[in-house]
């Protein structure tokens, strides 16, 4: 996925359905908030990780996600 900016200039944070951000928990890997791409071998807790897909420090561990509210209603 594309980083989409906002009218800001701001990164517009990507959001991940529970069923996703549940997955990515079972499997060990987390989100990138900025790009949205999945990032594998990253601790629940995991927090402005580097993205591997756009280099932006926005990788965030599944349970991090839930706690922070990025779930997609």
């Amino acid at each position: 996925m594309a980083i989409e900016y906002g009218k800001s200039g701001k990164i517009v944070a990507k959001r991940f359905t529970f069923d996703e951000i549940q997955q990515a928990d079972e499997s060990m890997s987390g989100f990138c908030r900025a790009c949205g791409e999945e990032a594998g071998c990253c601790e629940p807790d995991a927090r402005n990780y580097k993205c591997e897909a756009c280099g932006s420090n926005q990788v965030f561990g599944a349970a991090e996600l839930f706690l922070m509210g990025a779930v997609k209603d």
